[in-house]
């Protein structure tokens, strides 16, 4: 534990000396906050989530950067649990159910505690060998890949990514974990590695990544795996009517049992009509066998016409996301897990500062049909001072069926830029 703390606080001090050697700038890449109230047992409760990328950078050809992130599951309990103590002292301990109580009191404060934590570091050069090569060396949080994002940091170009994402849709977490959720991407980095960058004519970006894979976690523990070296191909490739992002991956478990990643995005724009798909496999090992479980698939077709648009977004679950399997509420590989969200609306927050409408978000299981759910939800988006404000109500279409709350209002608000 000692050697972990002083080697953080090396970095941090290390970081923040070239900082200030190079004069800092701090900047917020992603910020999202989201409310959500709903009644649980006859009494309204409101739940706070949050999450949040602070980049302090300096220099450019010989570039630092170092992220950090907040991360609170839930606002309310974190204050609450910060201003009561535990109940055990010098009497004997607890036993039996007791014991049992208390355990799962420690592991609720655990799971919904506030924290500020070192999320990246990062170290690269620009312009290597006079030519145009970027080489970096990364530790912790890094690409996201099969996202679509990097068009609109690279590119410069308007956002490709699907809106289905994020707490607004998958506020309880996913395998009962509150902290993990699609993120629009097919598989992202965790890692301590290299990373080298070429940009070709600004339209053609290859990119290579090797490095100590730090996403892998025992399942029943939760502590970290060691061993696992990876290492990711990616290809971007952008113009004004079509843009591509192809990704491959391996990663190193032992000689006979490698696990194999890879995917797709491309993304068409015919002006009125657009579409956006993604396909890939986000986990796989060589030696199970492979089925439509291992497959992240989503399609969105868009229309505009004016001021009026509407997206229809099928989106098929893998069973494993970032290297950890998802499961349901009885413990099993949530398998066969589908989306299916029809929206429509007036305006494009991607020109002016207002958008709203309603969708119908479907939710199944598509072996067996059971645990549906309909939500039906009016909304509204305000763009403004580089936020993006979001207001829904949710309602329950299969309430008096299923079961659960009627009706859950959301605010989020998330960095538009």
């Amino acid at each position: 534990m000692y050697m972990k703390r002083s080697f953080f606080i090396a970095v941090f001090a290390g970081g923040a000396l070239v900082l200030g050697l190079f004069g800092a700038e701090i900047t917020v890449p992603h910020l999202e906050l989201a409310s959500r109230g709903s009644v649980e047992d006859g009494d309204f409760g409101i739940r706070t989530s949050a999450e949040a990328d602070i980049s302090l950078q300096g220099g450019y050809k010989y570039g630092i950067i170092l992220g950090l992130g907040a991360e609170i599951p839930n606002l309310q309990k974190a204050l609450s649990y910060g201003r009561i103590e535990l109940p055990y002292g010098s009497t004997p301990g607890p036993t039996g159910d007791e014991y049992n109580a208390l355990v799962e009191e420690v592991n609720e404060r655990f799971n919904n505690q506030a924290t500020l934590s070192i999320r990246s570091v990062e170290a690269s050069v620009r312009d290597l060998f006079g030519g145009p090569l970027e080489a970096g060396f990364f530790i912790g949080h890094y690409d996201k890949l099969g996202s679509g994002e990097d068009f609109q940091d690279l590119f410069g170009s308007l956002p490709v990514t699907t809106g289905l994402r994020g707490f607004l849709y998958y506020p309880e977490g996913l395998g009962g974990d509150p902290s993990l959720r699609f993120n629009g991407s097919v598989h992202s980095i965790m890692g301590t590695g290299i990373a080298l960058r070429g940009m070709f004519r600004e339209k053609l970006v290859p990119s290579l990544y090797i490095y100590h894979d730090l996403s892998f976690l025992d399942e029943t523990t939760g502590a970290y795996l060691p061993g696992h070296y990876s290492g990711d191909f990616r290809l971007l490739a952008n113009s004004a009517a079509v843009k591509f992002e192809f990704f491959t991956g391996l990663t190193y478990v032992n000689h006979d049992n490698p696990v194999i990643r890879g995917g797709v995005l491309a993304f068409f724009d015919a002006g009125t009509l657009a579409l956006l798909m993604q396909a890939g496999v986000p986990y796989w090992e060589a030696t199970e066998d492979f089925d439509i479980n291992n497959w992240y698939f989503l399609l969105e077709p868009r229309i505009r016409a004016g001021q009026i648009g509407s997206t229809l977004t099928f989106f098929y679950h893998p069973v494993y996301y970032m290297n950890r399997i998802i499961r349901d509420k009885n413990g099993d590989p949530e398998q066969g897990r589908a989306d299916l969200n029809f929206k429509i609306f007036y305006g494009d927050i991607n020109h002016s500062a207002f958008e709203g409408g309603l969708e119908a978000t479907l939710g199944l299981k598509m072996y067996n049909g059971e645990d549906i759910n309909l939500w039906v939800s009016p909304f509204v988006q305000i763009a403004g001072a580089g936020l993006l404000w979001n207001f829904k109500l949710r309602f329950n279409a299969l309430y008096f069926n299923e079961g659960g709350d009627f009706a859950e209002g959301f605010i989020g608000i998330r960095t538009a830029y």
